[in-house]
């Protein structure tokens, strides 16, 4: 099913299922033809790769191997997720969606066109919250108010921007119960953000401008970053390359872009655009430029 959305380098239609999920009570990861039912997304920090470590589990069939923290350990995440008991299936990043150095790592970017532009689509589809371990997957929440600028800092990077939903409340992973452990205007500032990042209006301005403070490991993964939440999933998403230039994979989203959100680049933005299309602004003027609706 997944083969058949890609057309002419396009999905055609972005509100796909992931491809697998995680079955919380056989810790496995299975095929979504397996569960068919959604599953409950997390979403989490990435640690800097020094500070991660890359394990090979049963869990994904040692597939591929999994990217995650060296303080952190996946059977205890398996025991505090399963532990809310409020679902069977989950979808975690790391452990449904091919990771580099796997065995088939021809395979991996065949499914990254595919998984990679529609990661947003569990998070949309959730209707009882999203997981946020925002101090890294799997470790215990203890930030400080430096930790909110640093450029692993969930609240910059790149991919976690569409890992938003505005259904069910957010369930905050690493809670220990140790109301001591954190300060509460760190508290105060997880909740504000998290809620101005719900209410990202519906205009392009608003959503161009969020992106402008993450920042990514791949350059053209900012646009990737974008895909889900400027299109109408009918329409469809370009495919993800990661050998991409920024202002091509710009010109790809641009053109399936939901019309209103083009009729604003194009009725908003007061300069001539200076990358090939003079009608719209450019990546690079989008990102390095103040924007006004």
């Amino acid at each position: 099913m997944r083969r058949d959305v890609l057309v002419n380098n396009k999905i055609i239609d972005s509100s796909l299922h992931p491809r697998r999920v995680w079955d919380l009570y056989s810790n496995r990861v299975v095929p979504w033809w397996v569960a068919r039912q959604l599953p409950h997304p997390i979403s989490h920090a990435w640690m800097d790769e020094h500070d991660r470590v890359d394990v090979l589990t049963p869990i994904n069939g040692h597939e591929w191997p999994v990217p995650i923290p060296k303080d952190a350990d996946l059977d205890l995440i398996h025991i505090e997720i399963i532990g809310n008991g409020r679902f069977a299936y989950a979808w975690l990043d790391v452990l449904c969606l091919r990771q580099v150095g796997g065995r088939r790592e021809d395979l991996r970017t065949e499914e990254w066109k595919v998984d990679v532009p529609t990661i947003g689509s569990p998070y949309d589809q959730s209707v009882c919250g999203v997981v946020y371990y925002f101090g890294g997957l799997g470790r215990p929440l203890n930030l400080k108010v430096c930790d909110f600028e640093s450029d692993r800092s969930w609240f910059r990077r790149a991919w976690t921007l569409q890992e938003i939903t505005g259904s069910g409340d957010p369930i905050i992973g690493g809670e220990t119960g140790d109301d001591g452990a954190m300060e509460e205007a760190v508290r105060t500032r997880i909740q504000k953000q998290l809620s101005l990042l719900q209410d990202l209006g519906g205009n392009v301005v608003e959503k161009l401008s969020a992106m402008q403070k993450r920042v990514s490991t791949n350059p053209v993964d900012r646009i990737a970053g974008l895909a889900y939440l400027v299109t109408v999933p009918t329409i469809g998403v370009p495919a993800y390359y990661e050998a991409q230039t920024e202002e091509d994979a710009w010109s790809e989203l641009v053109a399936v872009m939901m019309s209103w959100f083009r009729a604003q680049l194009f009725f908003s933005y007061p300069e001539p655009g200076s990358g090939s299309k003079v009608w719209r602004p450019s990546w690079t003027q989008v990102m390095n430029e103040a924007l006004t609706l």
